[in-house]
C-alpha cells in the first residue's frame, strides 16, 4: 500500500498531465489538417517532380526540342 501511494505523491497534477497531452494532440492535428489540405492543391501549386524539373532548368542555348515527347 505503501508503494501505490508513494506513487501517487510522486504523480504530476492533472493541468501537467492535460498540457502534455495538448502538446501533443495539437500539433498532430495541425498536421493531419495540413496533410489533407495539401492533397487537394490546385496543380501550379503542387511539387514538380525532379525529372520534369531537370526537362525544364536546361542551360542557356540549348534546345528544349530533343525533350520533346
Amino acid at each position: 500500500m505503501e508503494l501505490v501511494k508513494l506513487f501517487m505523491e510522486r504523480m504530476p497534477s492533472i493541468s501537467v498531465l492535460f498540457s502534455t497531452f495538448l502538446c501533443v494532440v495539437i500539433p498532430m492535428v495541425f498536421y493531419w489538417v495540413t496533410d489533407r489540405m495539401r492533397k487537394h492543391d490546385p496543380p501550379w501549386k503542387q511539387e514538380v517532380p525532379t525529372d520534369q524539373l531537370q526537362k525544364t532548368m536546361l542551360p542557356a542555348g540549348s534546345s528544349n526540342d530533343q525533350y520533346e515527347e
